[in-house]
């Protein structure tokens, strides 16, 4: 009778064991439920779809280089150059009369797939000239340039009707004759001041000071020694390839590429 206390006394203990763990009952008495399982916890974007970019995305890594008062036959050649060499693009502001001195070099900036625009032809403040002299000035630069691209017609797709006001000069008068003639006028907001005759490392900083997407950067390849402006160049072009930058044409046969600066 003993033994049979102890016996029931045990299989009570087994029981209640295996109620207290969630086990199935090995006897046939039933199952017990499992408590439910921790949920696991993941971020709220595993998993899921990116979302889509925003409309107002980061402004593209784009600057716009420009020269002015060329061809000049020594400079513009090397300039071009490094411009290949960087697959730099870029729009020279010319002087009528050296547009119309030196022809081949209008049609050598045009066969390397940079733009064309005007910056007078002999360099006059435009900014309080008359309308004729105006008119003069911009359009007989123009008939320079075009007349130096008629052989190869294909080439006058890179001529944009833009105007340099020489000196950085300008009034509302000056807006109003060129808008009269339907040409945009090109401003830039980053001086090189390589017509200073700055060390090369200085035009760079004069750059990298200013640079931000959008900006417009003034060089020169004409009107007195460029051999710093040349050297310049490379280190300019060099710092924007390395830092993400494309260098667009800031006018073409379409418009101006963004609004005046």
């Amino acid at each position: 009778m003993q033994k049979l206390k102890i016996l029931l006394l045990a299989v009570l203990v087994l029981v209640l064991t295996s109620t207290s763990t969630g086990s199935v009952d090995a006897l046939g008495l039933g199952s017990v439920s499992h408590p439910a399982e921790a949920p696991v916890l993941r971020h709220e974007d595993e998993n899921q779809p990116p979302e889509a970019i925003s409309d107002e995305a980061d402004e593209a890594k784009v600057v716009y280089l420009t020269f002015a008062d060329g061809p000049d036959p020594n400079w513009t050649p090397q300039i071009l150059q490094i411009l290949d060499r960087y697959h730099a693009r870029a729009t020279f502001y010319m002087i009528g009369r050296n547009a119309n001195s030196h022809p081949e070099l209008t049609r050598m900036i045009a066969e390397r797939n940079q733009t064309i625009a005007v910056h007078g032809y002999n360099h006059l403040d435009l900014a309080h000239v008359d309308f004729q002299t105006f008119y003069l000035e911009v359009n007989d630069t123009a008939e320079a340039i075009l007349e130096s691209l008629k052989e190869e017609p294909n080439l006058e797709s890179q001529y944009g009707k833009c105007l340099r006001p020489p000196y950085g000069s300008t009034s509302e008068y000056l807006y109003r004759n060129a808008s009269e003639m339907d040409y945009a006028v090109s401003m830039w907001n980053i001086d090189t001041k390589d017509w200073q005759q700055l060390d090369p490392e200085e035009i760079l900083n004069n750059v990298l000071k200013g640079l931000e997407p959008g900006k417009v950067i003034l060089m020169h390849d004409g009107g007195q020694e460029r051999e710093k402006t040349v050297l310049g160049l490379q280190l300019v072009l060099h710092e924007l390839i390395m830092r993400g930058y494309e260098v667009l044409p800031y006018c073409t046969n379409e418009g101006q590429a963004i609004q005046n600066p």
